[in-house]
């Protein structure tokens, strides 16, 4: 990436200079780290988005199963 691409990138990122909390820090240096370490930070995307599908997998299989329990049809018993 060019200086001048890395300059204007780190004019558009809202910065608080004079923060010095824990996770200021740390988000600045992931932003540092992001083109350094570019091969990490794709495989943690594609585990973001595996952790999402897993939880997909069990919202579709909860919805199957309220599916099949609304299809049981109620018989009626006649009452003497």
């Amino acid at each position: 990436m060019s200086k001048a691409k890395k300059e204007e990138k780190a004019k558009a990122r809202v910065e608080h200079p004079t923060c010095c909390c824990p996770f200021c820090l740390s988000s600045r240096m992931m932003e540092e780290a992001k083109e350094q370490y570019s091969g990490f930070f794709t495989h943690l995307r594609n585990a973001r988005m595996e952790v999402l599908r897993a939880f997909r997998t069990l919202i579709d299989e909860r919805i199957s199963s309220l599916e099949k329990q609304k299809k049981k049809k109620v018989t009626k018993v006649k009452v003497e």
